[in-house]
């Protein structure tokens, strides 16, 4: 599975997503790009840790 759309189908079942810029309370503003404000990603969420989230580690292990 590609990289890009499993962090996508991780993040969207994901019970502990919170999105980076939610979480900074910046809502929409020149501090974010769309994307962080409308896209469920794993690297775009508060407890990715560049990959070392244990959720993602988790269902990572389940696609690949």
């Amino acid at each position: 599975m590609k990289k890009e759309t499993l962090l996508e189908k991780i993040a969207q079942r994901c019970p502990e997503y919170e999105g980076i810029a939610v979480a900074q309370n910046y809502g929409s503003s020149i501090l974010n790009n769309l994307e962080s404000l409308e896209d469920k990603k794993c690297d775009l969420c508060v407890n990715w840790y560049e990959g070392d989230c244990d959720i993602f580690q988790e269902a990572e292990k389940k696609y690949i």
